[in-house]
């Protein structure tokens, strides 16, 4: 209480245009702590849009993945319409795959993509591998067997990405 009473008798003593140095310094300082909080406020409110973003984005790309899967499971029943049906439905969600993927990649880094060129290729190369047989009228095992490795593939990089709904970063 003592220094408090000496610093009120001190600020006293100080002439005009001192006090309102010291006025305006404090003025300053609580200025700038103010800013600083609301700054702090700001950064961490970005940053959580920027993971509910990434979130998001990672949500569709499994949602895409996951459907492409079950379409590629639908080839599989009798009578189906691989050619007509199926096989589109599966490129259209495989492109959306393909977008989403980059659009991670590009946006939050590599480490969050979740197929690779490689991955990307192969299946790929499982849609020519059907087209050519459905247009030299020939045996579609081949690609089927192609694509079924490339949707085994699919649900691994599911399983171990993914850990409740949330895409995990690659290591």
């Amino acid at each position: 209480m003592e220094n408090v009473k000496a610093g009120i008798r001190a600020f006293s003593a100080l002439s005009l245009r001192r006090k309102v140095v010291v006025c305006a310094a404090m003025a300053l300082v609580i200025a700038l702590v103010a800013a600083l909080c609301i700054s702090i406020n700001m950064r961490s409110n970005i940053q959580r849009k920027y993971t509910t973003a990434r979130n998001l984005a990672g949500e569709a790309l499994y949602s895409n993945l996951y459907i492409l899967m079950q379409s590629f499971d639908m080839t599989s029943v009798p009578n189906a319409d691989v050619e007509n049906a199926i096989l589109p439905q599966m490129r259209d969600y495989f492109m959306a795959s393909v977008t989403l993927n980059n659009l991670l990649a590009q946006t939050y880094g590599a480490k969050y993509k979740v197929l690779s060129e490689g991955d990307v290729n192969d299946i790929t190369s499982a849609f020519t591998a059907y087209e050519t047989a459905f247009r030299n009228n020939t045996s579609t095992d081949l690609a089927q067997s192609n694509m079924q490795m490339c949707m085994d593939r699919i649900r691994d990089l599911l399983n171990s990405r993914y850990s409740q709904g949330v895409l995990r970063p690659s290591r």
